[in-house]
């Protein structure tokens, strides 16, 4: 597949971000306090903080599940805090997600092929033709090309995530959110995942967003934000 050059960028301004109190009414709880900050695909992109800080809820928003209560948010030089239903779908069709739990979202008793012929039934208007060959494409460049016949409920751990990052990746997202792409791996299956992560990214170049509690997944080239006290700071 054809490299993207592109410098793909996030830009947040005074993003706020409150939630009511599920117990005490006329309570809010905030997530987010004015934050700012930049993003770019120059290299990944870590977002670290404890549980509950949140790191899910920052994809939320960007996926555009949660609203915000202010401030803006452009992705590519675009406002995406407020979209039109058609200018909604066509961002959305640029973001691949994937959660720390494939199994969530892959369907176990059909195969490799099968789970990644659908992704692309869905997010994409490949003809069947066109669809094998973009397949083809991805499990070579992932080296899974020998799981493809296999059922997804007879892969590992590793496996799985790597599947996960085949069908997070195989649509050609500019904009890609992780969420523990290791949690519960061994350290060799997460040097695999990781190893998988830097390879989808030297061919495509989208902007990636990883969220961690594991910083020994951290290279030193990356740029490392951290949630602390309702902020997003860049370490």
């Amino acid at each position: 597949m054809k490299t993207n050059n592109a410098n793909h960028k996030l830009s947040i301004n005074e993003l706020t971000k409150i939630f009511p109190h599920p117990s005490k009414p006329n309570t809010n709880i905030p997530i987010f306090a004015n934050v700012s900050l930049n993003m770019d695909a120059k290299r990944l992109n870590f977002l670290i903080g404890p549980s509950g800080s949140g790191k899910t809820t920052l994809f939320r928003i960007l996926l555009k599940i949660e609203v915000i209560n202010a401030g803006e948010i452009h992705f590519d030089n675009q406002v995406i805090h407020y979209l039109s239903h058609k200018l909604r779908t066509k961002y959305l069709q640029s973001v691949g997600f994937m959660d720390q739990f494939p199994a969530r979202y892959l369907s176990m008793r059909l195969t490799v092929k099968e789970n990644l012929d659908y992704v692309l039934l869905l997010r994409s208007t490949l003809n069947s033709n066109e669809r094998q060959e973009r397949i083809q494409s991805i499990v070579k460049e992932l080296n899974i090309t020998n799981l493809l016949e296999q059922k997804v409920q007879t892969l590992s751990g590793g496996e799985l995530r790597r599947l996960g990052l085949a069908c997070t990746i195989i649509s050609k997202p500019t904009l890609l959110l992780l969420d523990e792409p290791t949690a519960q791996l061994d350290a060799e299956n997460k040097k695999l995942v990781m190893n998988t992560i830097n390879q989808l990214y030297s061919i495509y170049k989208p902007l990636i967003i990883i969220t961690t509690h594991d910083q020994s997944i951290i290279e030193e080239k990356s740029a490392v934000y951290e949630i602390k006290n309702r902020r997003i700071e860049l370490l």
